[in-house]
């Protein structure tokens, strides 16, 4: 049955009124939008409607119709994290990083597995037809331990966006979600050919894994070529959202997996195209409706009555999906001589599971019925729970690990309450007719500096040799460098004009290291002092983006870091809501 086009465009009406109206009330309470949106989608989705006996805004049929603009948005979220995966960037850590998300991947893996082994070979006992018990319970913990590998790459992405999250945490937390997916999908391949497509051959097994590749990096290539022709904004966003639409539509038609296919064009677009930093930007300015559309419709396809019927495998699943993402995490922070931070926090970040998960069970209840049905409804039935807690998770640990700004969390509220709108519509209108009308500005001065500053500071160790600093700084946002000794004291700062320097002398590079260009901080800040009293030591450094923030009591301890441009906005911000 097709949706008629006026319950189409009823539907995207109450898609956007429903998540603005979620939106605000979930930053009232303090939980990142992202869940507000879901909830809409749920409470407005055939699901609950069928629960509670109440009409839906959004059946089935018009679920389906709008299908093509979720996959869109996955895709290109999907692009956005495999556009982390420069080869660049990945040299800084190198097998660190390999060591952390082997771990991350295993633990989860082993321990969902080894959960749904034992649940369904001693408890339940289920078999599907051809197989024997023995058979049926390693296909459904291979199947299941596979699919929790994968993460929610939406909604990590959403709320690392709405809370301006920026540090060492934040840039691993999204290169492992890529990870992650990239792994599930081939896993699934592999798992797939060997329990469902026995018969056949290795030819077919290499098609579809390497399909999605081979098209990600065509259609990534030929967009990177073409970029170089595009000078608008507005040809660049036309360009980043056609490329998407091709890929995904040359994907759909060959049957193979566009998720991957679009995590690969990624990967080629961030190592090809000079221009893919500006390509970011200019499509960040119109890719937000399309994530609220696809985080409302997720929720509307959640499928709240399968919680009744996940039965021992989903609690199985959840808990050990849980457990192994966090254990995994804290394990390969430590193998990867990460710091503490990393091993505590990290783990939490990863909770969130949806659209990936979603369609490799859909693709395993397609293609393998007597026992993927089953499956499915496990997996639907724990993205419930996952897509829930998910972005809490995301949200707690970014905060805990000090790279959201508290002035991020302090702005989430409304500027003005109703009856002072209502007031200022009037006085516009009055003002248009001729008769001026003047407001208030409050002073966003009194805002301290611990409520801008980033707190999770990358430092450098004094004896850190020339060679690796260049390295360290080749990956980092900054021109200015905290340097510590081996106690974790602050000593000063090295300025990037001090490394470039050093370059035109190259018999100095073997014997210097960073202690040696060091100079002792005398621009420092302080956690009370107001962004008043901030913007006047700014001012007159003008040629410095980065100062220390220090403990006023101990100068050794180097408690944050302020940005000029975080300084300036929260300025024009407050000002603007004021």
């Amino acid at each position: 049955m097709e949706a008629s086009l006026f319950h189409i465009l009823t539907a995207i009406a109450v898609i956007f009124i429903g998540a603005l109206l979620g939106g605000r009330l979930a930053s009232f309470c303090h939980i990142p939008r992202v869940t507000g949106y879901l909830i809409v989608g749920l409470l407005i989705g055939p699901s609950f409607a069928h629960l509670t006996g109440l009409p839906t805004f959004l059946p089935p049929e018009v679920l389906n119709e709008l299908r093509l603009i979720s996959d869109l948005a996955l895709a290109l979220i999907l692009m956005h994290i495999g556009g982390l995966f420069e080869l660049a960037n990945l040299n800084r850590w190198r097998h660190r990083m390999l060591l952390f998300s082997g771990s991350e991947i295993l633990f989860t893996f082993v321990l969902v597995a080894a959960s749904v082994l034992a649940v369904n070979q001693l408890i339940l006992k289920a078999t599907v037809p051809g197989l024997t018990l023995w058979q049926t319970s390693l296909a459904f913990s291979l199947f299941l331990g596979i699919i929790a590998v994968a993460t929610a790459p939406a909604a990590t992405l959403m709320v690392i966006r709405e809370y301006e999250a920026e540090g060492p945490v934040t840039s691993l937390v999204l290169t492992l979600v890529g990870l992650n997916n990239l792994v599930s999908v081939l896993g699934f391949a592999v798992i797939a050919h060997i329990f469902i497509f026995p018969d056949e051959g290795l030819t077919v097994l290499l098609l579809r894994m390497g399909g999605p590749i081979l098209v990600g990096a065509a259609v990534g290539f030929a967009m990177s070529v073409w970029a170089q022709r595009l000078e608008l904004p507005s040809e660049n966003k036309m360009l980043m959202l056609g490329g998407i639409a091709v890929n995904v539509a040359i994907c759909r038609g060959l049957g193979i997996d566009p998720l991957l296919a679009s995590l690969v064009l990624g990967m080629v677009l961030a190592n090809s195209c000079p221009r893919w930093n500006r390509l970011q930007q200019d499509i960040r300015q119109v890719d937000y409706l399309l994530y609220v559309i696809f985080f409302v419709l997720a929720g509307a396809n959640l499928h709240i009555e399968t919680l009744a019927h996940i039965g021992l495998l989903g609690v199985a699943y959840v808990f050990a999906r849980t457990l192994g993402k966090w254990l995994g995490a804290a394990v390969g922070a430590r193998l990867g001589a990460f710091g503490a931070t990393e091993k505590a926090y990290i783990g939490l970040t990863l909770m969130a599971q949806a659209g990936v998960a979603i369609g490799l069970a859909s693709q395993l209840a397609r293609h393998w019925p007597v026992g993927g049905k089953l499956l499915e409804t496990v997996v639907l039935g724990s993205v419930v729970v996952f897509e829930m807690i998910g972005p809490l998770a995301v949200r707690h640990g970014l905060i805990r690990a000090g790279e959201v700004p508290i002035l991020a969390l302090l702005q989430k509220r409304a500027p003005v309450g109703a009856l002072e709108g209502m007031h200022n519509v009037v006085q516009h209108f009055r003002s248009s007719l001729g008769i001026p009308q003047g407001h208030e500005l409050n002073d966003p001065g009194d805002i301290l500096v611990r409520h801008v500053m980033r707190q999770n500071v990358e430092t450098v160790l004094h004896s850190t040799p020339f060679h690796a600093l260049l390295k360290h700084i080749a990956h980092s946002r900054y021109d200015r460098f905290p340097v510590v000794n081996d106690a974790g004291q602050f000593i000063g700062m090295i300025d990037y004009i001090e490394i470039r320097n050093l370059l035109f002398e190259p018999a100095l590079v073997p014997l210097v290291v960073a202690g040696d260009l060091t100079a002792s901080a005398q621009n420092c800040l302080y956690p009370d002092q107001t962004l008043r009293e901030a913007l006047k030591t700014l001012q007159q450094h003008r040629n410095i983006s980065y100062f220390p923030v220090i403990d006023p009591d101990d100068p050794q301890q180097l408690v944050g870091i302020l940005n000029q441009n975080d300084v300036l906005a929260a300025f024009r911000r407050l000002g603007e809501e004021a």
